[in-house]
């Protein structure tokens, strides 16, 4: 977790985004020396392009991994990038990323 560009601060009591959190998942397993070279477009998501230029290469990572699989939204699939992530959905996060790399 580098913090925030903006001001070089954490945040620990903030809210943490979908995007934010692929990002932290996706720099963990690089730390680990995981193979993170898998990756997936990600256009299919009716809201891909509301990710961070930041975020991109850890989002497509993630969904390459199905480590976010993305969520329905008034009837279109969606990443969500920009909404914040609930407990159960950094759990599910959390686990997927587990399992993938036998954790």
């Amino acid at each position: 977790v580098n913090g925030y560009t903006s001001n070089g601060c954490f945040g620990p009591a903030d809210q943490i985004t979908r995007e934010q959190m692929a990002v932290m998942m996706y720099r963990y397993a690089v730390f680990k020396g995981y193979d993170t070279s898998v990756r997936k477009e990600i256009d299919t998501f009716a809201d891909a392009a509301d990710v961070s230029t930041y975020a991109l290469d850890a989002m497509q990572w993630a969904v390459g991994n199905e480590i976010i699989t993305g969520k329905t939204i008034n009837g279109q699939l969606v990443l969500d990038p920009k909404g914040y992530a609930n407990r159960a959905e950094c759990a599910a996060i959390i686990m997927r990323l587990m399992m993938k790399y036998k954790e």
